[in-house]
């Protein structure tokens, strides 16, 4: 097409840049199946009614049953989800190619997909959720979602599908919510290893694993990730640091106690999550029990003696020296309706979630003799009736590993407390941190009420809760100019794009020309590439940060 400026980037993408796996497989869909059965399933699965909706229902041969219909649309959809799940970048239904039936073999198909390729992949990782949503589906088809064959169904899922994925497929877990975001917004992208995804093309392009980007320091990362090291050059800078010790021995922890001052928190130097962490701790032999637990989790066996500070952890997302949002961490609570127990009310949200898919239950537990400890200092037992609306915490803090709640409190923020936010994730060289202030009220300015900022965390997790899913938009708006696309123009004659070359360099941008053979950097210097056509060609200027425009010559 002859001096046609491409704006559709997707389908250039696929054209280009992209393409797609093919993989065959026989159904048999069982005769007997029930079609009420999928919808049961489809609301335990995706939360929707059904499977057989035509956002869902791909294009079939007329000649099918309503039931067939329902049952391979069923499998499409599982078979997405499963890839998704399994942190497999694909985000639409697998496309019907083909579907051989016969009158003879009633039930028994042969059916043709098509996905897109996500680069440096094992072929292996596709044939996995495919056959595993073969399977599923045959079984789902004859039972209804009973609380032990719910149980089945996900064992299955997570045995059988998402540990053999996690193998073959290097990703975090906010890459996937990350690259879902794009692909809805049409930015394109591109596996280039590791895990690590390349968004858009040429000088436009970030490179993205997890929220790292390739802008990031890697020695801010190194120093963000040990505690003490962060918090000495806070306060090397000026920033409000937390006063702690370091503790080999368990009288080098008392003592530290003792000098800071009770109540002092006790963790490991070197452990994410809220690994190894104890609070409040007010006395000696709190102490000794404390360190001991720290100890065992700690890799350099060091652990932090540290003043705690009234408050309740805040965590600040800061992109590009912007606050993408700013959420309270509160912990995971249930609430009181005035007739159940503490205890009731816990078995009954255990209950609840145990009804839902492992991968979006809640971290709650059985009532332990932490959460015990928990309630005691609030003057409650297990077998307390709190009053309707009330908030009981089940863990003194919020945390990874064991769940909690969050306050959207974006726009409650001191400008000071985002101040001392924005400064510290500049200190440590980062374009994406998570900072986390401990404060009784980050609507005060943190000088006023001893906050302090009490970690920088490298690469935060993003889009694990609803509250952070819906600023990934924002997140990529921040990072990614538009759709992170370049131009790219297609012409017929050499002349021609080199002319359109030359006017493209005249407006400012570093314009390269390439056709099979040969290409031109903006300058007219001739780039050298063993590569023979015009697909690789392309792809390897757009993995290039100096390119701003591409002439192909078709």
């Amino acid at each position: 097409m002859k001096g046609s400026l491409v704006t559709q980037s997707h389908q250039l993408h696929e054209a280009l840049i992209g393409g797609q796996f093919h993989i065959n497989a026989d159904l048999v869909i069982p005769k007997f199946s029930t079609p009420a059965n999928f919808n049961l399933w489809a609301k335990v699965l995706i939360g929707e009614n059904s499977w057989g909706s035509a956002k869902y229902l791909p294009e079939l041969p007329k000649a099918l049953e309503d039931r067939e219909q329902l049952f391979i649309a069923s499998f499409l959809c599982l078979s997405q989800m499963l890839f998704e799940l399994g942190r497999m970048p694909i985000f639409d239904q697998p496309v019907v190619r083909s579907l051989g039936f016969s009158k003879q073999s009633q039930g028994r198909y042969a059916i043709s997909l098509e996905l897109p390729i996500v680069q440096f992949i094992s072929p292996l990782a596709y044939q996995i959720p495919i056959k595993a949503a073969l399977a599923i589906c045959n079984w789902m088809a004859q039972n209804i979602p009973t609380t032990e064959n719910k149980r089945k169904v996900f064992n299955t899922i997570e045995q059988q599908v998402l540990q053999p994925l996690y193998q073959h497929v290097p990703a975090g877990k906010s890459t996937i919510p990350i690259l879902k975001v794009a692909h809805a917004l049409g930015i394109p992208f591109f596996h280039l290893g590791l895990g690590v995804y390349q968004l858009g093309w040429g000088s436009k392009a970030r490179r993205i694993d997890r929220t790292m980007i390739e802008l990031d320091s890697v020695i801010g990362s190194r120093l963000a990730q040990h505690k003490v090291v962060t918090a000495n050059l806070l306060r090397l800078a000026g920033l409000p640091a937390p006063t702690h010790a370091i503790a080999l021995t368990e009288q080098e922890a008392i003592g530290a106690a003792a000098q800071i001052g009770f109540p002092v928190v006790i963790k490991p130097t070197d452990r994410d999550r809220g690994e190894g962490v104890t609070v409040n701790i007010t006395d000696n032999l709190a102490v000794k029990i404390a360190f001991s637990a720290a100890q065992k989790l700690a890799i350099s066996k060091q652990v932090i003696v540290e003043r705690e500070v009234p408050g309740v952890c805040h965590r600040l997302f800061i992109v590009n020296g912007q606050l993408l949002y700013a959420v309270k961490r509160l912990p995971i609570s249930i609430t009181g309706d005035g007739v159940l127990t503490i205890d009731q009310l816990v078995n009954d949200q255990l209950a609840h979630q145990m009804q839902k898919p492992p991968w979006v239950r809640s971290r709650i537990r059985p009532i332990d003799e932490l959460a015990v400890k928990v309630l005691a200092q609030l003057g409650l037992t297990p077998q307390s009736i709190p009053a309707i609306g009330m908030v009981i915490p089940l863990r003194p803090i919020e945390s990874s590993e064991w769940g909690g709640i969050h306050e959207d409190v974006t726009h409650s923020v001191h400008p000071d407390n985002l101040s001392a936010a924005i400064a510290a994730t500049r200190l440590f060289g980062l374009q994406v941190a998570g900072i986390d202030i401990i404060t009784s009220d980050i609507t005060k300015p943190w000088f006023e009420n001893g906050a302090i900022i009490n970690e920088v965390n490298f690469a935060p997790l993003l889009g694990r809760t609803e509250i952070t899913r819906s600023y990934i938009p924002k997140f990529l708006s921040l990072l990614i100019d538009k759709k992170g696309t370049i131009p790219i123009e297609f012409f017929e004659l050499k002349r021609e794009g080199l002319q359109r070359q030359a006017e493209l360099t005249k407006q400012g941008l570093r314009c390269f020309f390439t056709s099979y053979e040969t290409t031109m950097d903006w300058s007219g210097n001739v780039i050298a590439m063993p590569l023979f056509n015009i697909k690789e060609r392309v792809k390897a200027l757009i993995c290039r940060s100096d390119v701003d425009a591409i002439i192909v010559q078709n």
